[in-house]
């Protein structure tokens, strides 16, 4: 447990109490200072839509009625429109007041210009309209998918973060709240959803319905959500809120565990935030097929049904945990983003960072074993990695367009936004930190905010001047390195921390400064942690008595790295063992990080080896699995890689032997994960008897699925799709085919893509350009050949050919980073070089910025590669390999 009264007072002294905002810093929320591209004439109030689907021609025919208010007196109103024909546009009981209609397809927008000027006031406009569902989650779109009865068709939206304007005229921008009334035409079996209860269902002729919803409380337009089809629903209430797990047919029993996690979760957050849920239902509704992530539109959160629905006889504990962490993060949503949201996608982060901190706290709260924080770590990880380079942005960053926006969603939003929120949690306590949240959410409710507006909060909550700690994490990209000494006067101890600008590859990086809360203890201590503000370049702190080794950011909530000098680290290295699991996989963490930035050797990783690979904690082993599995990738198509993947084969097979095949009745449920992880990687580093082993438990499984435990499946499909041949392959083709939900066909078609047989290779390329999966699904296996099948070249190869049709099956959300995903195994800088030419010549201009940070993924990998293989190939000289 932090010392937080320590940690506070040392902030205290060091600040002071005041509130002054570093020059630069964003103004507090207003409407009119808004970033967007829609200029600021005419607010909507109200949508009333009707929308008729005709799900033969997979097109829409639909009709709008807004309330607007008028702001300034103008001829035009310009309103988002993105493959919509506006029919026609008049204001309602103004005589001569009919709209001529011009469409502007590259900027997606339609601009309306009236004979008369519309004056400054409340207006009723009138649109009609038509459009079309595709079979790509953005906007409205259809979805099939197999059941035992033949194949399915459901309709389902994906608005986030600019496809509303796909399926009605509408300000699509998150600071035009306005309340809305849905309409739809549906067939008469269908039950359809939306984000409010059903108000009235009335028969439409022709075998059809039409089905209109409750009026929605204020919210943004990315939130609406429409899910219609052959759906059934588990029910329940809490809190006097009406839930539901809404799924295909036939599926609604593997809802419950959604189900019990929603009520749990949805007490807990109504605690937490002191308002409560202001809706009068929360449906969670699972859907197949191309959809691959989760959605938290209010009041109708949307996943893939793999990440919803639990079947104990099928699904593992993996599963599980990624299911209610899942659940755990949309519903934060439902205050964070719903209730109130940012003014701008410059704050996306105030959505997602939130969502994904609230979530692991809430899962880590109500699944302690499952040690979520702790394995947060690997989150951290994955953050500091990318805001470690030349190309990456701080939290909060520009965002002019739609592009732009749907860049935004990446790991410095989401995981370094978690990671410094779990940081000045502990800055501000838990206590302090919770009733700032109460407050933002009280004074904010069905309203717009900045970041800005959240420090005020917290600040007027505990009387901490949070602005000036939090600007440098959030305003600006990075983070900061932190090197200790240590020296020793008359028995105490004197630590000097130093800071600069961590980075990898960068060989003239800005130079930052952060205001650092830095924790420290002796290993072993039974005293709390003690903490020491590194406000400038350089600061000393007491550290008691000379007795014990040291070790820096205790508990590992800093988002920091670490460097010690040389006795230092030796002495800390020697203790790897004894130190608790989030201390060791910090030293572990940041000593591979220091190899990438050139400041340590793959050696001095490699000796810990020694010290940890004697425990079974699943978070150490996360790391050291991920790392190894680096230096792998490193050592592709080198002489060295059949030595290395001997030497890991030596490290690993320990350790399967103390967890074995079989789940022991008293185990913790983290060792069916670490098993899974484990196996997954001796099978990919070539270990014969767990490849014939997997081999003989699918064989028997294609008898008996049964005889395969849940938490198997996963790298038993991966070994034997490694190494199949064409009989195999087939084998595990056929059973993708013939699945029935979402998490069977997902793992039976990644097992296709691990192929190492290049002709196989060659067939699940091929299979990317069919209609064989949803065409957002069909597109990724390239990736998973690239990477999972290491035949990056083939991959990069037929992507290149094929690129045309690969960009017609993304989603425009989706398609800056599929290109860069294709080359990410690669070390030679020529790829960096070949990947930009190709951009260049034929891809859209708004996909350069990714683009840039994959070339300089490439080339950091080349620079890894020449420095520390020689190193990584002395260790494995030494192993004996």
């Amino acid at each position: 447990m932090l010392n937080y009264r320590l940690f506070c007072m040392v902030l205290l002294t060091c600040l002071g109490l005041g509130t002054v905002r570093p020059a630069g810093a964003e103004a507090a929320f207003s409407f009119d200072t808004t970033p967007g591209q829609l200029p600021k004439i005419a607010q909507p109030r109200h949508y009333a839509i009707t929308l008729t689907p005709d799900l033969k021609s997979l097109t829409t025919q639909g009709s709008e009625t807004i309330d607007i208010d008028v702001q300034k007196a103008s001829k035009t109103l310009v309103l988002n429109a993105l493959e919509l024909t506006v029919r026609r546009a008049e204001l309602v009981a103004e005589q001569g007041q009919t709209a001529t209609i011009q469409t502007h397809a590259d900027q997606q927008t339609v601009t309306l210009t009236f004979p008369k000027v519309v004056t400054p006031g409340v207006h009723r406009l009138v649109l009609s309209f038509a459009g079309k569902i595709g079979p790509q989650p953005q906007g409205l779109y259809y979805d099939r998918y197999l059941t035992a009865k033949g194949e399915k068709m459901l309709l389902a939206t994906q608005m986030e973060p600019t496809d509303a304007r796909r399926m009605f005229p509408s300000w699509d921008e998150p600071v035009y709240r306005a309340t809305y009334q849905l309409t739809v035409v549906v067939p008469q079996n269908w039950l359809a959803t939306s984000n409010m209860p059903m108000l009235q269902e009335k028969p439409a002729g022709k075998g059809l319905k039409s089905v209109t919803f409750a009026r929605t409380p204020k919210m943004s337009s990315y939130l609406m959500v429409l899910v219609a089809g052959e759906l059934e629903a588990l029910e329940d209430e809490v809190d006097g809120v009406k839930v539901r797990v809404i799924t295909t047919q036939g599926k609604k029993e593997q809802g419950r565990y959604a189900l019990q996690a929603t009520k749990q979760l949805l007490s807990y957050y109504n605690d937490y935030f002191g308002v409560k849920y202001p809706l009068p239902k929360l449906d969670q509704i699972a859907v197949p097929g191309g959809f691959s992530g989760a959605m938290e539109n209010w009041g109708g959160i949307v996943y893939n049904e793999a990440i919803l629905l639990y079947d104990p006889n099928r699904s593992s504990q993996q599963t599980r945990e990624d299911i209610y962490s899942v659940i755990a993060h949309e519903m934060a949503h439902q205050w964070f983003g719903d209730l109130v949201t940012m003014a701008w996608w410059d704050n996306l982060w105030l959505n997602e960072g939130f969502a994904s901190w609230m979530g692991t706290k809430a899962t880590d709260h109500f699944n302690p074993s499952w040690q979520a924080w702790l394995r947060a770590s690997a989150d951290k990880d994955t953050a500091m990695a990318l805001d470690a380079r030349r190309t990456t942005h701080a939290i909060q960053q520009p965002v002019k367009n739609e592009s732009e926006a749907n860049d935004a969603f990446d790991s410095i939003t989401y995981l370094k936004g978690q990671s410094f929120l779990r940081m000045l949690e502990a800055y501000l306590g838990e206590d302090g930190f919770r009733d700032g949240i109460r407050r933002y959410m009280s004074q904010h409710q069905y309203s717009n905010t900045t970041t800005a507006d959240l420090w005020a909060a917290l600040e007027q909550s505990t009387a901490k001047p949070v602005s000036i700690l939090a600007a440098g994490w959030t305003e600006q990209p990075g983070f900061p390195l932190v090197r200790v000494a240590s020296s020793c006067t008359g028995g105490r101890r004197t630590l000097t921390l130093e800071q600069d600008r961590f980075t990898i590859n960068d060989l003239a990086p800005q130079p930052l400064q952060w205001r650092i809360p830095v924790a420290f203890n002796a290993v072993g201590s039974s005293t709390p942690a003690a903490y020491a503000l590194l406000e400038g370049k350089r600061t000393t702190a007491l550290a008691g008595d000379c007795q014990g080794t040291l070790k820096v950011n205790t508990g590992n909530t800093g988002y920091y790295r670490v460097q010690y000098q040389a006795d230092l680290a030796l002495a800390l290295g020697k203790a790897a063992g004894e130190l608790p699991a989030a201390d060791r996989v910090n030293l572990l963490s940041d000593t591979w990080a220091l190899v990438e930035a050139g400041r340590a050797s793959a050696e001095d990783y490699l000796a810990l080896m020694p010290q940890v690979q004697q425990n079974t904690d699943l978070i150490t082993w996360q790391q050291v699995l991920d790392t190894l599995m680096t230096m792998d990738s490193l050592e592709r198509n080198q002489p060295g890689q059949r030595g290395f993947r001997a030497s890991g084969r030596a490290l690993l097979q320990p350790l399967l032997a103390r967890l074995g095949w079989e789940a022991k009745p008293s185990e913790p449920p983290t060792m069916s994960v670490l098993r899974a992880k484990v196996l997954t990687t001796l099978g990919t580093f070539g270990d014969s008897g767990v490849i014939a082993e997997a081999r003989k438990r699918f064989q028997a499984f294609r008898t008996d699925p049964k005889t395969l435990a849940a938490d198997l499946r996963v790298p038993v499909f991966y070994i034997v799709g490694r190494y199949s041949d064409q009989k195999t392959y087939d084998q595990l083709r056929a059973l993708g085919r013939k699945a029935r939900t979402s998490e069977d066909q997902q793992q039976f078609y990644n097992a296709l893509r691990a192929a190492l047989d290049p002709n196989l290779a060659r067939h699940t390329l091929d299979l990317a350009l069919t209609d064989e999966l949803p065409p957002t699904r069909a597109v990724w296996l390239v990736r998973g050949v690239a990477t999972q099948g290491e035949h990056p070249e083939m991959a990069w190869d037929f992507a290149r050919k094929n690129y045309k049709a690969l960009l017609g099956k993304l989603t425009y959300f989706g398609r800056n980073g599929y290109f860069p995903s294709l080359t990410s195994e690669f070390n030679d800088t020529s790829r960096a070089d070949e990947l930009e030419a190709f951009a260049r010549s034929k891809l859209p201009a708004e996909v350069q910025a990714e683009i840039a940070k994959g070339a300089e993924r490439i080339r950091f990998q080349a620079n890894l590669k020449a420095r520390e293989l020689p190193a990584i190939d002395r260790w494995v000289k030494r192993q004996g390999g």
